[in-house]
């Protein structure tokens, strides 16, 4: 019930989730000013609160509890463990809900802190530090769900991330570049610098149309709202018969069956019976053995009527193929990519240019270590592609030894890393660590379970977040070293190499 304040302020019942005091029973007061129709709360203002187009003014600085909910608010001491256990215990939002109400809140079954509460707080107080950083003032709609009002504003900021949109993107230290002075000192000294491209199999849900990447409604459908109509086309691939009896095939037998059968294959009945079927085959093999008598196999005929539907068929959802990151080698993420169909050359190259985009001739590093270095070479020659001819594609030392053979000349010849004397010294050890980007993936790996139901904008929000955060934590490392890590000012980056 509103408390009333001097007839000028209103008053109600919350609750605040605090890291060291467990939950308290707060009274959050809004302000309302007649003139202007302004309500003021504690994190934002909203004026004519009634219109469906009103907005919500945040403040600029961030306030000291985050409103997750209308009556549930974070208090911004917690949200650095928060961000802590997303990044480096890989929790998902339900995971730190758990977490909280077991080892920190007072009232774990009365006050509990809820899943949407942490997601909500972690994505409002990150929207506050992107827009703290760039200086601009963050606006939501004031009518709608709390999850949905922030999309277009994260949307957004996934645009910016994009390429070279990473705090961290114009990172340098001396992990990561070598300055060589030449004997002469009239000459200006050389920046040999490093950094590592490789790709890890996570993703999204997306369209089941070969080549789209239009945004889907909602992680559960299979196709956009450009291609939603195929919802209602038999999803063996070619047929354009409508589907019948609520599946999602035709009424043909052989359609029909397939369906049948990805249906059975998540039941563990399915598995039990298929154990089985492989035990008494087994049994069969040593009779046939035994008495040397043709065998038949009860699953052949079945194997032989679906075996060409399978690559055929959207009867599932299809998840983008990949992440690729690009890696400085001192372990700094400074650009992610999703690829949708595979990780191709003509991708990569998309990749990298947008990461290192030609009017920033200083930006592309001297080298960049890749496990398929030699293709993308050959992928640019036969492309005449030209934006990339300052940086030295080098396969990474793990794969040039254990990956590519010998008889590869293209590959020995253009892109083994032991022809490149910059990359390592006198003693023959390398300057630079070309196994980071995999070093990398393997945390950014664990991310999978935590990502795999999202959908596109708080997919790429997250996993932009993290990267960030991850980043913040390697700096520090790299400055306890001694590594001086730093930023390469903009106007540095576009002089001429």
């Amino acid at each position: 019930m509103p408390l009333k304040v001097n007839g000028n302020a209103t008053g109600f019942r919350a609750h605040l989730f605090t890291l060291r005091r467990g939950v308290l029973p707060v009274r959050v007061f809004t302000l309302y000013c007649k003139a202007c129709k302004t309500t003021y709360r504690s994190n934002y203002s909203v004026t004519q609160a009634e219109a469906n187009t009103s907005i919500r003014q945040y403040y600029r600085d961030i306030p000291t509890a985050i409103e997750a909910s209308e009556y549930c608010y974070v208090d911004r001491s917690l949200l650095p463990l928060i961000r802590a256990q997303m990044a480096f215990a890989h929790a998902s939002g339900k995971t730190v809900a758990r977490i909280y109400n077991r080892g920190i809140s007072n009232m774990p079954e009365r006050v509990p802190l809820t899943s949407e509460h942490v997601w909500n707080a972690f994505y409002i107080h990150a929207l506050m530090l992107d827009v703290q950083r760039r200086q601009v003032p963050l606006q939501f709609p004031h009518h709608g769900p709390q999850a949905e009002r922030f999309r277009d504003v994260m949307a957004a900021r996934n645009i910016r991330m994009a390429g070279t949109g990473q705090p961290q993107w114009a990172h340098t230290c001396d992990e990561c570049e070598r300055i060589v002075r030449p004997a002469d000192p009239s000459q200006p000294a050389i920046r040999i610098n490093a950094c590592v491209m490789d790709g890890v199999t996570i993703g999204h849900p997306r369209c089941n149309v070969d080549r789209c990447v239009a945004r889907l409604a909602s992680p559960r459908d299979r196709f956009c709202e450009e291609h939603s109509d195929q919802e209602r086309q038999c999803a063996i691939r070619g047929c354009n018969n409508a589907t019948t009896d609520g599946m999602r095939t035709c009424s043909i037998a052989a359609h029909r069956s397939f369906e049948n059968e990805r249906r059975e294959r998540g039941k563990a009945l399915f598995r039990l019976r298929r154990r089985h079927e492989r035990t008494m085959q087994a049994g069969q093999r040593y009779g046939d053995a035994v008495s040397k008598k043709p065998r038949q196999n009860p699953r052949k005929a079945r194997a032989e009527t679906l075996s060409n539907l399978t690559k055929k068929a959207a009867i599932s959802r299809r998840w983008t193929h990949n992440e690729e990151l690009i890696v400085r080698t001192c372990g700094v993420v400074i650009s992610r990519a999703t690829f949708y169909e595979a990780e191709s050359m003509s991708n990569c190259v998309r990749f990298l240019v947008s990461t290192f985009p030609p009017q920033l001739p200083r930006a592309h590093p001297s080298f960049c270590f890749f496990d398929s270095a030699c293709l993308l070479l050959k992928h640019i020659l036969a492309n005449n592609e030209t934006r990339l001819d300052n940086i030295g594609l080098v396969v990474d030392v793990f794969h040039a030894i254990n990956k590519h053979k010998d008889s590869d000349a293209f590959c020995q010849l253009n892109c083994n890393p032991a022809t490149f004397p910059e990359l390592f010294n006198e003693k023959n050890e390398w300057w630079y660590n070309s196994s980071a980007c995999e070093q990398t993936n393997g945390w950014f790996g664990f991310f999978l379970p935590v990502v795999r139901e999202m959908g596109e904008v708080n997919y790429n929000f997250f996993l932009d977040e993290m990267i960030l955060i991850h980043n913040e934590w390697q700096v520090d490392v790299l400055r306890a070293r001694g590594t001086r890590p730093r930023l390469v000012p903009m106007s540095d980056l576009a002089l001429p190499r």
